[in-house]
């Protein structure tokens, strides 16, 4: 019995060692239906608790479902999963009970992170990775598969995977410009992936099945076949002991794969133990179209625009720039309307497709002159005494330590100079001064213009210049309709009756003489409303159409001027006095002289003679709507007898 627990005691220990050893490599397993809140600081940590994976905060309240480095104090994003959408706070990431990883929305939208064979459960590990499991424990979804700018210790970049750089750092994780490659023909290759760019890094490791290895146990980064042969070492030295440090690989928003190290145990930050880019102003596109790169220590560098250009967006010079004028260099055969602007120490894209032509043996003067003399091309590069010609737009113009001896020349109007700039600005504000004082003038001139030619103030004028008159006898003076009503007394006593007019006995005060007047009244197509300066309504329009359709059917003026003039008598004068005359004596057919064509449809023109009466009645409340106007006149509408004609004719007489 002894001998048999020396025996078995042994296995058990073993056994138990390689179940702590598998613990302590998986994390707590996470069971279906668990989620989190973004906004709420919790997440799935690795046991180590290096890693963990939830909502990393940005700013403005926004969130990434990723993956971060949990025990250092920049947290440093390495995975995210929705990283050109971000969720508002209150969203929620999610292992449903059907096996799926989602993201819902705090709209209430929902993007799948994975959709496929149903999982058991998920895992965060000590290495980076968050898989998935199904019930027989095989991983069906990592991380690892799909990574964003990052790879960490343990992770392999095949032929299917890329990696893309943030837009702006740790400001803008959206997906950015350039791209890590791992090409099918065995060639890892770095290029500006928008600008079809062949590449601008690259190992040249042409062979089939080749990956980015990334040894979790020495930290080194190299290539291998498809036999695990080291074809290609990246990584010449880390720091170590290994154990001590934590590792990743980026591509960073300026284009370069940079390895990094962070001490476990302090906060000295991130060291760059390997990058691919010696000199950050080769990296193409660098500086957006028409921008320049400048790089005084091969370390950093900056951006701004080629003589002649604008930045796009002066905030972010490297998303490229414009040209200050847009100019057709061919439409000036002359050229004397531009100049060379030469940039030292400096050069522009040496590669073939870049170049436009090419001029040798010439000095610096020669190759002005070829420029100058070609307006199909706006700059040059001379290098050596070669003068290289290059196509528009320019990707990759530089200033670094590589290009040391070398010049760039860049065709640019006259106008761009700071001194006809600063003229061409002052020519301006003195024009818009210039057109600003004649529009004020103009528009003074055309006000009073209008004010002094307005019938109203021309009629103010006259009546204020013919008061001014000494003498009744050299100037007729004009009265109001006020003025004559308080004279007349209100027209309170009648000197006679005319067949045109009633004429009224007054007295006017001129300075200190009491003048007899006899002021006749004519009716006129003028409402009252207006000459006593009373309240208008819509009555006063239909007076006005009263008079208008009198003379349209009786084809005259209301009142003949001429005869005015001449004082007539005769009945006739007024026309609306008349057509009720005639009316009254039944002799309505006199009023068109006994048309014919009238005649023949009578009882409609005698029917349109008494809207008319109605609409010109003197007191406006007596005045029919347009509406019933309209009824009458259709037909619709009975008509009845107007009141003016109720002193000159009974109601038998239309009976």
């Amino acid at each position: 019995m002894a001998m048999a627990i020396q025996i078995i005691l042994p296995f058990l220990l073993l056994q138990f060692l390689h179940f702590h050893e598998l613990h302590a490599q998986i994390s707590p397993s996470i069971s279906l239906g668990s989620s989190i809140t973004a906004g709420s600081n919790d997440s799935w940590p690795s046991l180590s608790d290096d890693f963990a994976f939830g909502f990393y905060s940005l700013p403005n309240n926004l969130y990434l479902v990723g993956i971060w480095f949990n025990n250092i104090p920049e947290r440093t994003l390495v995975w995210s999963a929705n990283r050109d959408s971000p969720a508002l706070a209150g969203s929620t990431v999610s292992l449903t009970f059907g096996g799926q990883l989602t993201l819902t929305n705090f709209n209430g939208t929902v993007q799948s992170i994975y959709s496929g064979r149903a999982a058991a459960s998920g895992f965060m590990k000590d290495d980076g990775n968050f898989f998935l499991r199904d019930e027989s424990l095989n991983v069906i979804w990592q991380s690892f598969d799909t990574p964003t700018d990052t790879i960490l210790p343990g992770q392999v970049l095949n032929g299917t995977q890329k990696l893309y750089s943030n837009a702006n750092g740790t400001v803008d994780y959206s997906t950015g410009n350039f791209m890590l490659e791992m090409q099918n023909d065995g060639n890892l290759v770095l290029s500006a992936y928008h600008f079809a760019d062949p590449g601008y890094w690259y190992t040249g490791t042409l062979t089939t099945n080749v990956s980015l290895v990334f040894n979790n146990n020495t930290a080194f980064m190299y290539l291998v076949n498809s036999t695990g042969d080291n074809i290609h070492t990246l990584t010449a030295n880390v720091s170590t002991p290994v154990g001590d440090y934590y590792y990743r690989a980026t591509i960073n928003d300026h284009g370069d794969f940079q390895q990094f190290a962070h001490h476990k145990s302090n906060s000295s930050g991130w060291t760059t133990v390997w990058r691919a880019i010696g000199d950050p102003c080769v990296v193409n596109a660098i500086c957006g179209v028409n921008g320049m790169c400048l790089s005084q220590n091969n370390e950093t560098s900056t951006c701004r625009c080629i003589p002649g250009y604008t930045p796009l967006d002066p905030n972010h010079v490297s998303k490229g720039c414009r040209p200050e004028t847009v100019v057709n260099y061919c439409a000036d055969p002359s050229m004397k309307n531009f100049t060379i602007k030469v940039i030292d120490d400096a050069d522009l894209p040496s590669e073939d497709f870049a170049d436009l032509a090419r001029v040798n043996n010439v000095d610096l003067e020669g190759c002005k002159k070829a420029l100058m003399d070609d307006c199909y091309s706006l700059a040059a590069s001379l290098v050596g005494s070669r003068c290289l010609k290059k196509r528009m737009p320019l990707l990759n113009a530089r200033q670094s330590f590589s290009t040391k001896g070398r010049q760039a020349l860049v065709k640019v109007p006259m106008k761009s100079s700071p001194e006809h700039k600063k003229k061409n600005d002052f020519d301006a504000r003195v024009f818009l001064k210039i057109s600003v004082i004649v529009t004020a003038t103009l528009a003074f001139c055309f006000g009073v213009s209008s004010i002094y030619y307005h019938p109203a103030p021309r009629r103010f004028i006259k009546r204020k210049r013919c008061s001014n008159a000494n003498s009744i006898g050299i100037n007729f003076q004009e009265f109001t309709y006020m003025e004559l009503q308080k004279a007349t007394n209100g027209f309170s006593k009648t000197l006679g009756r005319g067949s045109s007019a009633k004429v009224y006995s007054g007295i006017l005060s001129i300075k200190d003489i009491h003048v007899d007047i006899a002021v006749k009244v004519l009716q006129k197509s003028i409402e009252k409303e207006w000459i006593r300066n009373e309240r208008v309504t819509s009555k006063v329009d239909v007076y006005s159409f009263g008079v208008m359709l009198l003379e349209i059917i009786c084809c005259r003026r209301h009142i003949d001027p001429s005869r005015v003039e001449e004082e007539s008598e005769e009945e006739d004068l007024v026309l609306s006095d008349w057509v009720i005359s005639c009316m009254a004596a039944g002799k309505l057919e006199t009023v068109v002289g006994h048309d014919p064509e009238v005649l023949s449809d009578f009882e409609r023109f005698e029917r349109m003679a008494l809207v008319g009466l109605w609409c010109i009645h003197p007191d406006a409340m007596f005045r029919p709507s347009m509406k019933k106007v309209t009824q009458m006149l259709e037909g619709t509408l009975e008509i009845g007898i107007p009141p003016s004609l109720s002193d000159q004719m009974s109601a038998s007489n239309y009976q």
